[in-house]
């Protein structure tokens, strides 16, 4: 007997096998080749070899049917990293005409048993563009997208999931998504100003507020203002407050100005942790985390380079003393990646 999970209690459904079922009668199920030999072959329940040897007929028969999609389904739920099943699907949708809506609710229940599944949000993300064509769309103010139902309800989905576990890489992507696809950039910072708020940690936030400030532009489109630096440096340094030896604010400000203002890093942001350093009230917890000395390395690096001759070797000096403090006393677990800075510095030098 076959196990089918009834959607709507997530229990199993008790099916004769689909040989003694009459809906399946005209078809003549194809096996896997494994070749004459297979060194180590998947001890597939009985069940799914069925389910797969009928799945792969109506493939090769290219059927587009009812059934076939249903059995898509049955096949998805019982291995949904089966992406032959998940392609095979989305072309019965389009050829069947079926309801975008209705499949993107069926996609919300099954990802409640495979939320991490790469294939099935890759699914999700082809059927919103399906369900709602940004051309469409790309003529109205982003307020109005927002307030759209097709994206105002997958944004509420990605929430739901993230809130479940605030760090699902693949709920964080798909937000990317549709963000990117609808160009709903405005709101997007508060919402991540949120997630942050909830957890400092939450590295994923921090990377989707790297994502909303600079709209998925390149370093070479994307203009980094005096104000907005010093706006993202503020804000990066208060949250270092809160918790000195976090790493996600420190990768988050320095990773920003390299990329997009280098000569802001010794500017604007050395002054602003030399003088949290200095600060009774957070110099023992700043000058003894390594994020600290990292930055330290990464600002005289990047300050160096603009500068030569005697200045530059003071400069470098600076990096290199930064480098050995960190492999002996506040990195060791890395001494040798500091090692190898270290001596990058030396040759440049």
């Amino acid at each position: 007997m076959a196990r089918v999970v009834d959607e709507e209690s997530d229990e199993g459904l008790l099916l004769p096998p689909m040989s003694e079922q009459e809906e399946w009668s005209d078809v003549v199920p194809i096996p896997q080749d494994d070749g004459k030999h297979p060194v180590c072959p998947i001890a597939y329940t009985d069940e799914y070899v069925e389910m797969t040897d009928y799945f792969r007929a109506v493939m090769a028969a290219g059927e587009v049917s009812h059934r076939a999609f249903e059995l898509s389904g049955r096949v998805i739920d019982a291995n949904a990293a089966h992406y032959t099943a998940w392609v095979y699907r989305k072309k019965l949708i389009i050829d069947l005409g079926l309801d975008i809506s209705e499949e993107l609710s069926w996609v919300t229940e099954i990802s409640r048993r495979h939320i991490k599944n790469y294939q099935l949000w890759h699914h999700r993300g082809a059927l919103l563009v399906l369900l709602l064509d940004p051309k469409d769309v790309e003529h109205e103010s982003q307020d109005q997208r927002v307030q759209n139902p097709a994206i105002r309800n997958e944004l509420q989905f990605v929430s739901t999931v993230i809130e479940k576990d605030s760090k699902n890489f693949h709920a964080w992507s798909h937000r990317q998504l549709v963000v990117r696809s609808y160009g709903i950039w405005d709101q997007e910072m508060a919402f991540v100003e949120t997630q942050i708020n909830e957890d400092v940690r939450n590295n994923s936030a921090w990377n989707q507020r790297y994502f909303a400030l600079t709209a998925n532009q390149s370093a070479d489109e994307f203009v980094l203002s005096e104000e907005l630096a010093d706006r993202e440096i503020g804000y990066a340094v208060d949250k270092i407050k809160l918790a000195p030896n976090n790493e996600s604010p420190w990768s988050y400000i320095i990773g920003l100005l390299v990329r997009h203002a280098p000569a802001m890093l010794h500017e604007r942001l050395l002054p602003k942790i030399n003088e949290l350093a200095a600060d009774t009230d957070y110099a023992l917890a700043v000058s003894n985390t390594p994020f600290y000395w990292s930055a330290l390395v990464d600002i005289y690096e990047e300050r160096a380079k603009a500068l030569e001759g005697k200045e530059r070797s003071d400069v470098e000096a600076f990096a290199i003393e930064a480098c050995d403090l960190l492999a002996k006393r506040y990195d060791p677990v890395r001494a040798k990646y500091w090692e190898y800075r270290k001596q990058a510095l030396q040759a440049a030098s």
